[in-house]
């Protein structure tokens, strides 16, 4: 969204400048070319007045700014009373192509989603799919594009009637008075032949006059073109509106679809809203402009400060207009210009109101659909499944769902929104820390964290966004981050040692830890059968305390280290460079862990400063929990203890299988080869044996008496040779 208001912000600083530009064109001067006039001498102070005297002549500048005002003003008066045919039988026969498009698309889906579906039963792969929900959406995608013509050309329609209930109140003469000859027709185009005064004392005025004269153009043809612009794009939307429906039930182009449902209803309104503004602006003109005019001196021969030089006349909403009064003076003059610069603000104020509307109705819609969401997770929080009943497993392994380490229940970590904390004020600091995803309570929750990749990268960038809450985008978001960074900060001044956790672990703030919290000698090596308890704590603000207002029992440290058991055992390998396989995960992970042990275990600040970079990961949660640097280093060699044991496992597992491999190699070397002689003699002694085999001897075959006999045959062949 972002992006679409800085394009849009840029469109129109092009609009003003692209104004800007045609208002400096028509105001520079025509450079005219001409004999040089033959200097004339003063004698008297007669010559330095003004002569009263018109000298008018035809002009071809006055005649073209003429025509080419009657031509806007013609524009203007066609589009307000040729309203479009927007039931065209080409815009539904486009319409129709758009619709068969969308038809061949959902068929393809379907057919793409159903040849899945049976692969994957027949591959016993289980799928998580609601067939119900799938078929409501695409019952609805073909319903919207079966109907949306009817749909959008009825809001069009709406539209225009709107628009046309204000345009039918608004006259062409209450807009703006340029007069020329005789009534407005066609006529005034062909039979104009502009005139312009040569009294060089009114050279002034008719330039002047020219100026507004081509604003007044101006203005006529933008209004035109935005009106025609509007309805033309508005039938395009018309004839694209069956792909709406495509967009929409996609999450990640649905955002799309929202932008152009945005864009459809920013232009829909903006002719309602420029036709209302226009009858609001012709009622004001009749009854008059509220500003302190005199139009006393009007039509009257004081009233000619300013004198008519050129035959265009002009004139505000309230004036007669005629040669003695065009303009003439400061009152009337002004009158016009604020007319026209109302004009222009019904031009560009529908724009902007529609604008800020949209953006901020794009907030609300983003809020509003976090705050569901949010909604929707307590309620399944609150209102738990029932359990299970007992069913008979399968007799196969086939189609079996497993048990993964890296999904866990979602009941493990219990999180509310942001959006439905209310007021931040009313809320306690755990109800903040609950939604914020940052309740660490125990060594075992650094351990979840630390497994679960998802949730560390939630909590860290919740964190970021209380660090730096200028750098979100979304304003509600930002808000509502500096509502909480700011309720925090209050509450940490005022001891919540809570609040000043969670200030800390946002800023990172370590760096007393590292220079006043300091070990005295190398730690020894844990032994955890000796060990009763182990002393845990912290300071509530910006370091990991040596000493611990809480105990750590064993129980605690074999739970931590069971769950890194399980982890290395189960947990996907996560592959690179240095790691292809599970012992290489497990061999760089005991050097990192002995190296981060035995550095912060140092009494040496730079060696315990690289520690500390070391945990840059789990730092923020081992600051929110309040764990002490002795607590931090248990973890650690719990975690250490879990990768040598997996280790040693792995490695006895590969022993094992060497011992296999060699015990059949040797089983395959034993096997003496029989010669082709022995062969034959030992297949007729074998035939013999068959035809002496009494009846009570026939009995089914042992597989080990085979074995048995198989290797007292093997024993005296070596024997013999």
């Amino acid at each position: 969204m972002r992006i679409l208001t800085a394009l849009n912000k840029r469109g129109i600083l092009v609009f003003l400048y692209l104004i800007l530009l045609t208002t400096l064109n028509l105001s520079l001067p025509v450079s005219v070319f001409a004999q040089t006039p033959t200097p004339q001498i003063i004698t008297s102070t007669d010559q330095l007045k003004c002569p009263t005297a018109q000298q008018w002549a035809i002009d071809a500048e006055v005649t073209t700014v003429g025509k080419s005002a009657d031509r806007a003003r013609q524009l203007l008066f066609w589009v307000f009373s040729h309203p479009a045919v927007d039931t065209a039988p080409i815009i539904a026969q486009m319409w129709g192509i758009s619709r068969n498009i969308v038809y061949l698309f959902v068929v393809l889906v379907v057919m793409a989603f159903g040849f899945a579906y049976i692969i994957a039963r027949k591959r016993a792969v289980t799928l998580s799919v609601n067939l119900m929900s799938i078929f409501v959406k695409i019952g609805a995608v073909l319903l919207f594009a079966t109907f949306s013509y009817i749909i959008v050309l009825g809001m069009i329609q709406l539209g225009e009637i709107l628009m046309r209930f204000f345009i039918e109140r608004v006259g062409g003469q209450d807009l703006f008075n340029i007069i020329f000859t005789g009534p407005n027709s066609v006529d005034n185009y062909k039979n104009f032949i502009g005139l312009r005064d040569l009294n060089f004392c009114n050279q002034e005025s008719a330039a002047t006059s020219i100026l507004l004269v081509k604003l007044t153009s101006l203005t006529y043809n933008i209004i035109s073109f935005l009106l025609i612009f509007r309805k033309i794009l508005l039938w395009f939307m018309l004839i694209l509106s069956p792909f709406l429906a495509l967009l929409m039930p996609f999450v990640f182009i649905r955002n799309t679809g929202w932008v152009w449902i945005g864009v459809f209803f920013q232009w829909l309104f903006y002719g309602p809203l420029v036709s209302l503004f226009m009858a609001a602006l012709t009622r004001i003109w009749i009854a008059g402009i509220p500003y302190s005019f005199n139009f006393a001196a009007a039509g009257k021969p004081e009233g000619m400060v300013y004198r008519t030089a050129i035959n265009i006349l002009y004139g505000g909403p309230a004036q007669v207009v005629t040669p003695t009064n065009s303009a003439n003076y400061i009152d009337t003059y002004a009158e016009y210009v604020i007319a026209l610069i109302m004009l222009w603000t019904a031009i560009i104020l529908p724009w902007l109101l529609l604008r800020i509307f949209r953006d901020y109705c794009c907030e609300v819609m983003e809020a509003s659909r976090s705050t569901l969401s949010a909604m929707y997770e307590r309620m399944r929080t609150w209102n738990p499944p029932p359990p299970p009943t007992p069913n008979v497993g399968p007799t196969t392994t086939a189609g079996m769902a497993f048990d993964l380490p890296f999904r866990k229940a979602a009941d493990e970590f219990k999180t509310s929104s942001i959006a439905a904390l209310g007021e931040i004020s009313k809320a306690n600091t755990r109800q903040i820390v609950s939604a914020l995803d940052l309740s660490v309570s125990s060594l075992k929750d650094v351990s979840r964290l630390e497994m679960d990749n998802n949730k560390r990268q939630e909590a860290l960038g919740n964190l970021n966004k209380l660090a730096s809450p200028d750098q979100i985008s979304q304003s509600v978001d930002r808000q509502r981050f500096s509502s909480i960074r700011s309720e925090l900060m209050t509450r940490a001044s005022q001891g919540d040692k809570t609040a000043s956790s969670i200030i800390s672990a946002s800023e990172r703030k370590v760096e007393s830890y590292v220079s006043s919290s300091t070990i005295g000698g190398p730690a020894a090596p844990y032994a955890p059968k000796k060990m009763a308890s182990v002393s845990t704590g912290g300071l509530p603000t910006v370091s990991l305390p040596k000493v611990s207002a809480k105990q750590v029992s064993i129980e605690d440290y074999e739970d931590v280290k069971k769950m890194w058991l399980n982890h290395y055992r189960e947990a996907p390998v996560p592959v690179s460079d240095k790691i292809k396989k599970r012992e290489d995960w497990l061999s760089e992970d005991v050097k990192k862990l002995t190296n981060t042990i035995n550095l912060l275990a140092s009494s040496d600040p730079k060696l315990k400063q690289k520690g500390m970079d070391d945990v840059a990961e789990i730092l923020p949660f081992l600051l929110l929990g309040g764990f002490s640097e002795t607590e931090t280093i248990t973890y650690l060699k719990a975690k250490l203890e879990a990768a040598k044991q997996i280790s040693k496992e792995l490695e006895v597992k590969e022993e094992l299988k060497e011992e296999v491999a060699e015990e059949m190699k040797k089983e395959e070397e034993e096997v003496v080869e029989v010669t082709p002689k022995k062969k034959e003699e030992a297949k007729a002694e074998t035939l013999t044996e068959k035809k002496e085999l009494p009846e009570e001897e026939k009995k089914p075959f042992d597989s080990s008496q085979g074995k048995e006999e198989k290797t007292q045959s093997l024993k005296d062949t070596k024997t013999e040779k």
